[in-house]
């Protein structure tokens, strides 16, 4: 099962960041001890990723952290279905046109 952990600044000057964390057996993630050990897992991986230390984290103020269950078909559905909501105002507002069909 795979969990993303995503770091967040405080300020909100800067993007967040995530990295997943692979974990063979379901977790609960309602268990506090677990998530913090899943936390640090998360930022050792991203700051092995980026060639970053702790004192650069703090820096960017990136202090909040968040864990959550990652269901890659889920995430994709959802985007999809936002895509097509998207797509349909846009051609409602006359901003997009509907391109023509093809063969036939």
């Amino acid at each position: 099962m795979e969990y993303q952990v995503t770091l967040f600044s405080k300020d909100g000057k800067y993007k967040p960041i995530s990295a997943l964390v692979k974990k063979s057996d379901p977790i609960d993630l309602k268990d506090k001890t677990i998530v913090k050990n899943l936390l640090i897992e998360g930022t050792v991986k991203i700051c092995q990723k980026r060639l970053w230390q702790k004192e650069t984290l703090l820096r960017y103020g990136y202090t909040i952290g968040k864990v959550r269950v990652y269901d890659k078909a889920k995430i994709e559905a959802e985007n999809k279905a936002r895509y097509e909501k998207i797509k349909e105002e846009k051609y409602a507002s006359g901003e997009w046109k509907k391109p023509k069909k093809e063969g036939g």
